[in-house]
């Protein structure tokens, strides 16, 4: 049973990704590190005239791509031009590189959207935007600083938004979370390592989640979409730049800060804390009735803020919160 029901989820992940019109594709962006991703053809070709702005999407600790955003993947699409990375250690993106850190993730993704790597990105200023979940989030930020720095490296970052992202976490949120989840630390809840881990994660991931799950079906997705790798994403887990006396100061693009009302991971206070440090050009929009994963919870209303932001002309966003939609 459990194998049946994550194969059949996995191919309608899949499927839902190349519903709209995404296609796998890989690039080694150095001698050390490749990154598989899903990508609009019009992305893999070479530019022509009519080019759509570009959202480029970031998963967090979790199951594949396809999983976290195969809600997205279709209204974005409308849209929009879309590529979608497995980070590294996840999926099939892989280094020898030493460093593990969101800020060594970001730089890598830098160099896939700027090394021509993504030939439909051209070198002519196209528009990119970030949008990133939970670790992802921490990685889009660094990758905004980063392409904001590379002038001329062929892409312009428009807008950012970072979903239950916490560029603010500290000792004492570790420590917090712990006693939250019963983990024995932060690393055992992100990157599990048996099936009462991940059953773990389940219940603070989601918000009123159900509860009844089997075993089989655990065992199954631990092996397929946890196993591989932990050590890496332990590793990454501890490198997390936050952790280190990292500042989060503003950037210069409009922030959409999405959050969960009910996360249990990351508590919406620090959406607002966030919100403190990257200042003016920063929004939050809370997603009332939703965890951790609000744009998994609430797919149509997490999607009706996404698209309103990122299809609203920049520095004219003026709209009031989610719950009051």
């Amino acid at each position: 049973m459990g194998f049946g029901m994550v194969s059949l989820l996995d191919a309608f992940f899949r499927r839902a990704f190349t519903s709209a019109g995404l296609r796998p594709s890989s690039a080694a962006v150095d001698a050390d590190t490749t990154i598989h991703f899903w990508a609009h053809p019009s992305l893999l070709l070479q530019p022509s005239d009519q080019q759509r702005p570009v959202v480029v999407l970031l998963h967090g600790f979790g199951p594949d791509p396809t999983w976290q955003w195969a809600a997205q993947a279709g209204p974005l699409s409308r849209h929009f031009d879309l590529l979608v990375p497995a980070l590294l250690f996840f999926g099939a993106s892989a280094t020898r590189a030493p460093a593990r850190s969101d800020a060594f993730q970001a730089a890598a993704l830098a160099a896939l959207l700027t090394g021509g790597h993504v030939p439909g990105l051209g070198r002519d200023g196209r528009t990119v935007h970030l949008v990133g979940a939970n670790y992802g989030g921490l990685v889009a930020y660094h990758l905004a600083r980063d392409l904001e720095q590379q002038q001329g490296g062929g892409v312009r970052v428009g807008k950012v938004v970072l979903c239950d992202a916490d560029a603010c976490w500290g000792a004492d949120d570790d420590r917090a979370l712990a006693d939250r989840s019963g983990a024995a630390d932060v690393a055992e809840l992100l990157a599990p390592g048996d099936t009462r881990a991940v059953r773990r994660r389940w219940m603070m991931s989601a918000y009123r989640p159900f509860k009844h799950i089997p075993e089989c079906f655990l065992r199954d997705l631990f092996r397929k979409h946890f196993a591989d790798n932990r050590e890496e994403k332990m590793a990454l887990i501890k490198g997390i730049t936050a952790r280190e006396g990292f500042e989060l100061t503003p950037l210069p693009q409009e922030v959409l800060i999405i959050w969960g009302e009910f996360d249990q991971i990351y508590p919406v206070e620090k959406a607002h804390k966030m919100k403190e440090k990257l200042g003016e050009k920063a929004t939050v929009e809370v997603i009332p009735g939703t965890g951790h994963l609000p744009q998994q919870q609430d797919i149509k209303l997490f999607n009706r803020v996404l698209l309103d932001f990122l299809l609203q002309p920049s520095s004219t966003s003026n709209y009031g919160s989610a719950a009051a939609k």
